[in-house]
């Protein structure tokens, strides 16, 4: 397995847990109203003051929707970002064809010594 193979899926487990912990979390609409989790109904738990133009149960409930909306969102962004990464992950064509010993490409060879740090891609052959 490559670095980003194993990598890559940790982070966006990471990024679908942060969405999860987001959309279960309750929140106050306005500083009046508090509002239950997104993923449990966002029903409010108490009412707004008589004089308020707040409407608790249609305003938490948008919140809620919104909150659950950018959760969602975050979460097939990672998925999508994740897969785009490990699909198109660039690989030299000396280690495509399995030259690996000629894996450096022409643009690290003309850095010389400069290039050190940067490796062979091909590490997908590489145990770590």
């Amino acid at each position: 397995m490559t670095r980003q193979q194993k990598f890559v899926p940790i982070g966006v487990l990471v990024v679908i847990a942060l969405s999860l912990v987001w959309s279960v979390i309750p929140f106050n609409f306005a500083n009046v109203v508090d509002c239950e989790a997104p993923l449990f109904g966002a029903s409010p738990k108490n009412g707004a003051p008589g004089t308020s133009f707040i409407k608790p149960k249609e305003d938490c409930l948008a919140k809620g929707k919104s909150r659950l909306l950018v959760s969602a969102t975050a979460s097939l962004l990672a998925v999508a970002a994740g897969a785009a990464m490990l699909t198109f992950k660039p690989i030299s064509s000396s280690c495509a064809k399995g030259d690996h010993e000629d894996c450096r490409e022409g643009w690290l060879a003309a850095l010389g010594d400069a290039a050190a740090g940067l490796g062979c891609q091909c590490e997908c052959h590489r145990d770590w």
